[in-house]
């Protein structure tokens, strides 16, 4: 299994340099979309929210493959940043987005999570298809 790992930071993705995983230096929000013909087992997104384009991350996601996100919901503002509601998801949001790119959902949490620190998340567990899911 190939791993690829992507951020805009140069220094962010040399910092992977010694692992076996495919790095790609990109903007996501900015630049051209890097993953034009690409499908992945699995997709995972942390702590990052790019409304523009969250439906063609999901839309990465191939055929008995899952999509997992986790990150910051509104009312995180009262626990410090993220606090722009543009970087907060609304409720139910993911669920939304898993519909529309036709994942089913397996599991979905919205609440306030104390480690690493205090927060409110949001987390789904989404597969293309009927295929149970192996990882690992």
């Amino acid at each position: 299994m190939i791993v690829t790992a992507i951020d805009r930071d140069q220094q962010a993705v040399d910092q992977l340099s010694d692992l076996p995983v495919e790095r790609i230096v990109a903007d996501l929000e900015r630049g051209p979309w890097p993953f034009p013909d690409r499908r992945f087992h699995a997709v995972v997104c942390t702590n990052y929210l790019f409304r523009p384009r969250i439906a063609l991350l999901a839309a990465l996601v191939s055929p008995g493959g899952a999509f997992v996100v986790e990150t910051f919901a509104l009312g995180n503002e009262r626990f410090g940043r993220p606090s722009n509601p543009d970087f907060l998801l609304r409720d139910g949001e993911l669920l939304a987005v898993c519909g529309a790119a036709g994942l089913r959902v397996v599991a979905y949490e919205h609440g306030e999570t104390s480690t690493p620190k205090p927060a409110v998340v949001q987390r789904v567990f989404a597969v293309r298809g009927s295929a149970h899911v192996a990882l690992g």
